[in-house]
């Protein structure tokens, strides 16, 4: 059974903006293979930037809240791979540690994705 803690909805992560004009729930998603996928296809079928007046306009679309109840119930079926696989918790398996240096050279702080 996979353990999931969806990063965007702990704050751990943020949404993305793509180079093609697009908001996305996180650049993991930004992939051609992940965004060929139907669950991903409902949200950028609605999430053109340059089509709304306010990111909100996206964000609160019947799609977007259909993502975020789909994660935090866990309807696995609805799930883009992309989220499964980035946001399952692997213990200290991680996918990747980012360290954070001060401007003396210092360690700062790890965090773990």
């Amino acid at each position: 059974m996979i353990k999931f803690k969806p990063k965007c909805l702990r704050g751990e992560i943020q949404t993305a903006f793509t180079n093609r004009g697009y908001l996305i729930p996180c650049c993991y998603c930004d992939e051609e293979e992940y965004l060929e996928e139907p669950q991903l296809k409902k949200l950028i079928e609605v999430s053109k930037v340059s089509e709304v007046e306010d990111i909100e306009e996206i964000l609160l679309s019947k799609p977007w809240i259909k993502f975020e109840k789909d994660l935090r119930t866990e309807n696995w079926p609805e799930i883009p791979s992309a989220c499964i696989h980035h946001c399952q918790d692997r213990g200290d398996d991680n996918i990747k540690t980012e360290t954070f240096y001060s401007t003396d050279g210092t360690e700062k702080s790890k965090h773990k994705v």
